[in-house]
């Protein structure tokens, strides 16, 4: 590993680098995947490659996709996960929603069935329960950053690989590597680090060290940078109009920690970048019936079609020239996912995994059809476009690292230890001590925090939200009525519609409360495409104005927020709807624990990076 010696700290508030971290006593230790193989591994490396057909060969480059919970063997899920793998010869699984005993059983029964081990992944950037139920949902990377400690990097990314691997997960898709300079990025935002590069880069160093060293794959997404944008890549193909120079500086400096750090994996983005890759992009395709009802399909979003270039993982001026021969990186080249309105709304799966190839990617995640995707770079090996050398290039790339996680000689895993292992008191309590440490008073104009409430404390939340669930901040919620059972709640989202009565019911219930706390549970997720307050919004902050009723605004999300609710007085970023999140802000605002956070990020107009207002315990 490149130790962490020797960075400039650039900012009053840097990130205290500490000494890495000791592996768990149960856990190998792997240090940089782009280490020298033993002369056993580099052996199983050589004779498995040599043994493999051509298909198996074209297999090892596609990675399909599953839900894991529970499915018979008959039916079609799992048919479908059986075929792609005994016939298709797929090498790799990427797990989404799922179900902790489920996974652990199903990898294992998928690695028996994989002639080679497989690379099992999953989208673990927030801890495994982003992805897998009833365990540990960490607070974002934005508020890992605002605790300005990089030490909670590491032992985030050490801890969520140790869960991972136990469930059979060998293969993180984080940590996130974007910086977020631009405010109204509605798919990174509070996934990123923040907005200075030398902090990020620190910051994804410590994950990636963590993680690899507990025994996980690392991934750092999205390349060469998402964080600019206001476009979602899930709905469209954004446009990141920046020169080589700009990218030198700004958002490669992560990706080239990523890489000094040994991190095994690096993740396309579905970017257009003109001013590095001219070739223009064809318009959007005609879509069957049952993409446009897709997900990724219902809310697309077209670029101005001038500026609309080659997506980046299409291009191989991007992930050759940039990425191989600039930067040096000699580690797995993955996509992001194919099925995204970025890439699959302007090409078919065929087209779009073969040029994905071409470019440099050594896999191709999760394309919308895998056997035509399959076929297509069949039919393009046999006919010279994809020449067998390129070829065996990404196999000996896969196959590495697979000997690298030491798939080689042990692919299942012990279902003994997955109760063990995942979701432990331990992990708790590093999220806990994360969320908690993330707490960033920005604002306090009338000295309000921390705010003393007795058991005959009436308060009024305001909770405003974008999610479908209404109930989105009930840990909050019960965090405030341990204290007081007067917590009245009234949700506004964009389903509200407010007449005279509604506002004549809230004007009265400002008069009647003690505190009113505005929660804003507004986050950047995949596929949303925009952030901002509901509709009716506006027009209750303008009451609030008018109201003497003391107010404490909380975002649960992006913090930018702030922007909008110039009027508040009181201003406290939590960042996230996690748990963790929301009970942190709970006793943060009751004085139970110290606020000292910072943000990572600017605020245009109103506060720079690096501020935040201490206030001890009570």
């Amino acid at each position: 590993m490149v130790a962490l010696l020797g960075l400039a700290v650039l900012t009053a508030w840097a990130p205290r680098f500490d000494r890495p971290l000791q592996a768990q006593p149960r856990a190998r230790s792997f240090a940089a995947f782009n280490r020298k193989l033993s002369k056993t591994e580099q052996s199983w490396v050589e004779r498995t490659l040599a043994s493999l057909s051509i298909d198996e060969k074209i297999g090892q480059l596609v990675a399909t996709d599953a839900n894991a919970i529970f499915m018979n063997r008959d039916s079609e899920a799992y048919q479908r996960l059986r075929r792609h793998i005994v016939e298709k010869k797929v090498g790799s699984v990427i797990l989404f929603r799922s179900d902790v005993w489920a996974s652990a059983i199903l990898i294992n029964r998928l690695q028996q069935l994989a002639r080679v081990p497989l690379l099992v992944s999953s989208d673990l950037e927030m801890g495994p329960g982003m992805r897998f139920d009833n365990t540990v949902w960490w607070a974002p990377n934005m508020a890992v950053a605002a605790t300005g400690d990089t030490q909670w990097a590491r032992k985030q990314g050490e801890s969520t690989a140790i869960e991972a691997r136990a469930i059979g997960v060998n293969w993180l898709y984080a940590p996130v590597a974007d910086i977020n300079n631009n405010p109204d990025n509605p798919v990174i935002n509070t996934r990123s680090f923040g907005e200075d590069p030398q902090t990020v880069s620190a910051f994804v160093r410590a994950f990636i060290e963590g993680a690899q060293r507990a025994g996980a794959l690392a991934t750092a997404k999205h390349f060469p940078g998402h964080g600019d944008t206001a476009t979602d890549s899930h709905i469209g193909l954004p446009v990141v109009d920046v020169s080589r120079e700009r990218l030198d500086r700004i958002e490669l400096a992560p990706f080239r920690a990523a890489i000094e750090s040994g991190v095994g994996a690096i993740m396309s983005a579905h970017i257009a970048l003109p001013q590095i890759e001219p070739e223009f992009s064809p318009p959007v395709r005609k879509l069957t019936d049952k993409e446009r009802d897709s997900s990724e399909f219902l809310s697309l979003t077209e670029s101005d079609a001038s500026r609309v270039t080659l997506p980046g993982t299409l291009s191989a001026r991007v992930m050759t020239t940039l990425l191989r021969n600039d930067l040096g990186f000699r580690g797995l080249v993955t996509t992001d996912a194919m099925s995204m309105a970025g890439v699959a709304a302007r090409f078919d799966p065929g087209a779009s995994a073969v040029r994905a190839i071409k470019a440099g990617a050594d896999i191709v995640l999760k394309p919308t059809d895998v056997d035509v995707a399959i076929a297509a770079i069949k039919a393009a090996v046999h006919g010279g476009e994809i020449t067998r050398r390129r070829l065996d290039d990404s196999v000996r790339r896969i196959l590495h690292a697979k000997a690298a996680l030491g798939l080689n000689t042990r692919r299942l895993i012990d279902l003994d230890e997955v109760d063990r292992l995942v979701a432990s008191a331990k992990s708790l309590t590093i999220a806990r001590e994360i969320a908690d440490r993330s707490m960033t008073l920005v604002r306090d104009e009338k000295k309000l925090l921390p705010f003393a409430i007795g058991a005959q404390t009436k308060i009024l939340t305001l909770t405003m939200t974008d999610d479908e669930d209404r109930a989105v901040l009930l840990p909050f919620l019960q965090e405030l009525r341990r204290r007081t059972l007067r917590v009245e709640n009234v949700v506004i989202d964009n389903r509200s519609r407010f007449v005279e009565s509604d506002w004549a019911r809230l004007r009265l219930q400002f008069r009647n409360s003690d505190l009113v706390i505005l929660s804003v549970a507004i986050r950047a997720r995949s596929g949303k495409g925009s952030l901002g307050l509901p509709l009716v919004g506006e027009a209750v902050l303008q009451e609030l104005k008018a109201s003497t009723t003391p107010m404490i605004a909380i975002s649960f999300g992006s913090p930018y927020l702030l922007q909008a609710m110039t009027g508040v007085s009181a201003y406290l970023a939590a960042y996230s709807v996690v748990p963790v999140s929301q009970r942190a802000a709970g006793r943060a605002m009751l004085g139970e624990i110290e606020i000292n956070g910072h943000l990572p990020v600017s605020l245009p107009g109103l506060y720079a990076i690096g501020h935040g207002l201490r206030v001890p315990p009570k």
